[in-house]
């Protein structure tokens, strides 16, 4: 009976099957079953080969205490290279071995007593690693040829030699079944590694795909994995799928029109840029298209409702919220990404825990002043709660909150940017002030702003300055 990978290790992480189907072919050609090792190993999907720095064959099953188990082979790992030791016994077998090592692969691991491995290396088939030797049970270097690879290394003339130890590197299933069939008399190793390239490279596709059926492995890749660097792709994922699904209006313009490409100037400008970004498609303004790309722009709109109703349901939301705690993720980039992601969602619920985050002094900077922004993408139903965080705040606190309700704007937020800025003494705040009150750029904001001209004039400090380039913009400005 083969051993499951659930047989081995019942909490091991289970990916979802269309996610392992991005990863391995499911093709029985592509499978072999070593009854040597008594285990089952597989081909890598033909994408996937050498990408990544990834090549071999991986383990899929094998015999309860067969040869693989008992070498400590892992189900899921991927064996790259087969590795045979050759005993050096006389000189026929060291010139033997030296032979099979070189002729395969240009390159072998020399074991001499009392001395640390030797790798030597050759540049092409027929050179000479430059090494002689002789004797009988005790195999010496008879002589080390100038010139060669052999004289560039720590090696001595009466050196004892010990083994000679071929490492095949494994770039197929193929050179699996060769390389076993040629070590077949020798006691073979495998160097293994984990598929955390592969794995990782298609969690970032699931983020691709813009599909709908993506949304809930990645949540439970993020939320269960014990891998942080899986955790950080699948999160990075959700936050692309966010970006896409906040695109749907624009997409659907496509979509009922049935054509793959719209004139530039009836779409939105800022949902052209950030698909643009995206790599959706590409804007000729020269010509006035706007026109999707094959073949991932192209496919998206028919998925575009789907995916935005599926990301809006809440269950994102809810976690998003949890993991922008400190407390709860420490990793920053995890944080970040979730900030983001509410953000472009902008959900009133979330409003009290991103305040949360802006107000505590132990957290990065870059951190809360991305909470601070996720709350004036949020805009009207924030305000209120940056005005309370504003009041009483660390400097750090009010500069961010300042900040915010100078990208909301509206009565409320003005009124209060304006009080603010009459009675601030602190010059980064006043700066920050005056920069949000500009962004605002209504009549009573350029009328305080112009009035803190007039308080600044004799200043040398740089709210003068800025007061100054702030106007001199604002007149360039196309009315």
């Amino acid at each position: 009976m083969l051993k499951t990978f659930a047989d081995r290790n019942p909490n091991a992480f289970i990916l979802p099957l269309f996610f392992l189907a991005l990863v391995f072919g499911l093709g029985c050609d592509s499978r072999y079953y070593d009854e040597r090792m008594q285990m089952e190993v597989q081909q890598l999907d033909s994408d996937l080969e050498n990408r990544w720095s990834t090549s071999g064959v991986v383990v899929l099953a094998m015999t309860p205490n067969g040869p693989a188990d008992k070498a400590d082979v892992e189900v899921g790992e991927l064996i790259s290279y087969i590795i045979a030791e050759y005993p050096i016994q006389n000189a026929g077998d060291f010139n033997s071995a030296m032979k099979k090592a070189i002729d395969e692969d240009n390159n072998l691991v020399l074991y001499i007593k009392d001395k640390p491995p030797f790798r030597i290396a050759i540049r092409r088939l027929g050179d000479k690693i430059g090494l002689k030797v002789e004797g009988g049970s005790t195999v010496r270097v008879k002589e080390i040829q100038p010139g060669t690879p052999a004289a560039n290394l720590d090696i001595e003339v009466g050196d004892i030699v010990e083994k000679v130890v071929d490492e095949r590197k494994i770039h197929s299933l193929g050179d699996y079944k060769k390389t076993l069939g040629e070590f077949s008399k020798q006691q073979v190793t495998f160097r293994t590694s984990e598929l955390i390239g592969v794995k990782i490279a298609s969690v970032t596709a699931l983020g691709e795909l813009g599909d709908t059926r993506a949304v809930e492995p990645l949540m439970d890749i993020f939320t269960n994995s014990s891998e942080l660097s899986l955790r950080k792709a699948a999160v990075s994922s959700l936050e692309r799928l966010v970006e896409l699904s906040a695109l749907n209006e624009l997409f659907q313009q496509f979509q009922a029109a049935n054509v793959d490409e719209l004139p530039a100037d009836s779409l939105q400008a800022q949902q052209l840029e950030s698909a643009a970004i995206l790599g959706l498609l590409t804007v000729d303004l020269a010509e006035n298209t706007a026109t999707l790309k094959a073949p991932f722009g192209t496919q998206f709109r028919h998925r575009a409702a789907a995916l935005h109703q599926k990301i809006n349901e809440g269950q994102l939301v809810t976690l998003a919220q949890r993991y922008i705690q400190r407390a709860v993720e420490p990793e920053q980039e995890i944080r970040r990404a979730c900030l983001s992601m509410l953000g472009i969602l902008r959900p009133a619920s979330a409003i009290d825990a991103l305040v949360v985050v802006l107000k505590n002094p132990g957290e990065l900077p870059g951190i809360r002043f991305q909470a601070g922004l996720a709350l004036s993408q949020i805009g009207d139903p924030a305000v209120d709660a940056l005005i309370a965080a504003f009041e009483g705040a660390d400097t750090s606190t009010k500069d961010i909150a300042v900040s915010a309700l100078g990208g909301i704007g509206g009565t409320k937020a003005r009124n209060l940017l304006i009080n603010a800025l009459e009675s601030a003494e602190e010059p980064a705040i006043q700066l920050t002030l005056v920069d949000a009150l500009a962004k605002i750029g209504d009549a009573p904001a350029l009328e305080a702003l112009e009035r803190q001209r007039t308080r600044f004039q004799e200043d040398d400090t740089g709210i003068r300055i800025f007061l100054a380039e702030v106007f001199k913009n604002l007149a360039s400005e196309p009315r």
